[in-house]
């Protein structure tokens, strides 16, 4: 195991300790404990880039191989530290448990799955793909099951005004159209201008998560903080830094805006470990299915292709419809596609 540690005279931090039953003792070339623990991954990956046996896999390479392919990834770092030096073959159910109880003491069993056996079952996979080794036979623990959170409609609106004191402007304009189009992350900052028309209210989602376009309807509030932008119509990303480029996209669901969500959900008086981006998705379901009850519109809308849509259908408030419609967020309208009307007659009656 690697630890970082400083010695008296030098500015860098150094990663020392035993690696494969050898003495290690490698600087980081980093002043700051943060880029050093950055860069410990890297420095395990290199110490490890020449064990690869005849004919096996180490997890250091499965690591690199999926890193390339998902930059983005969270919770490799402490995978990266706890099995280096492992070969892949070396990784079964029983070394899992131990990683868990060594990584994660005490943790919740959703936790563990999220940040443990979720990461490792995608490096495996993606080394799988590439015909480095056999897909993984791993069991997830159970229990703990899916936690399903939702802001009310008057703490979206607290945390898009605090969002609207951002030096970047269009940033309450993209969580307004999170939280009114219940778009994902990645749908969102791939989101083209030349795909948006607030004229006849709708948007083209080109980069989806099961790949096929999806068409949006755009309900008034986001058409008016839409209008806002000057992106609008033009070719590019919709949404923007503060530099004028757009957000990189990755696999890092709400990361390209996490500091500054965090920020505005702490302005709201909410707890950011609770309300992250992707939650606004979770929101726009809730308020939606409460308002309508149309769930062949909420799959569709949602570009759902599984029954994940059910989770929002269970959760709620009694008034949840109509709060969400006298804060503005008007789902009632059925659209060009939507069938016979029946759904705008149930809408009605909320």
């Amino acid at each position: 195991m690697l630890k970082l540690k400083k010695r008296p005279k030098s500015p860098y931090w150094i990663a020392r300790g035993t690696f494969q039953g050898q003495r290690v003792e490698v600087s980081t070339k980093c002043t700051l404990l943060a880029d050093a623990k950055a860069a410990l991954p890297g420095i395990i990956a290199e110490l490890s880039a020449d064990q690869d046996g005849a004919g096996e896999l180490s997890f250091a390479r499965a690591l690199r191989v999926y890193q390339d392919i998902n930059p983005d990834a969270r919770f490799l770092g402490p995978l990266a530290v706890h099995f280096a030096g492992k070969m892949v073959s070396e990784i079964t159910n029983a070394e899992m448990r131990k990683a868990a109880h060594a990584l994660y003491p005490g943790r919740a069993p959703a936790t563990i799955r999220r940040q443990l056996y979720t990461p490792m079952k995608a490096i495996l996979n993606c080394a799988a793909e590439e015909d480095l080794c056999a897909a993984p036979r791993l069991k997830s623990p159970t229990g703990g099951n899916k936690r399903t959170e939702f802001f009310l409609p008057k703490q979206a609106d607290a945390v898009i005004l605090e969002m609207g004191k951002n030096d970047n402007l269009c940033l309450s304009a993209m969580v307004t159209f999170l939280f009114g189009q219940g778009c994902r992350m990645g749908e969102t900052i791939t989101l083209d201008g030349t795909d948006v028309s607030l004229d006849d209210r709708f948007a083209i989602l080109r980069n989806t998560k099961n790949g096929e376009e999806r068409r949006v309807t755009l309900i008034p509030r986001v058409v008016a903080a839409l209008s806002t932008l000057p992106t609008v119509g033009v070719p590019g990303p919709l949404f923007r830094r503060l530099d004028g480029f757009g957000f990189r996209h990755g696999t890092n669901g709400g990361g390209q805006i996490q500091k500054q969500f965090a920020s505005a959900v702490r302005g709201a008086g909410l707890d950011p470990s609770r309300f992250t981006p992707h939650v606004c998705r979770h929101s726009w379901a809730t308020w939606f299915y409460a308002q309508t009850k149309d769930v062949r519109r909420l799959q569709d809308e949602g570009g759902w292709k599984s029954g994940e849509w059910q989770r929002y259908t269970k959760i709620g408030t009694p008034d949840l419809g109509k709060t969400a419609l006298k804060a503005g967020w008007d789902f009632r309208e059925l659209g060009e596609n939507w069938g016979n009307g029946k759904g705008e007659a149930r809408a009605a009656r909320v």
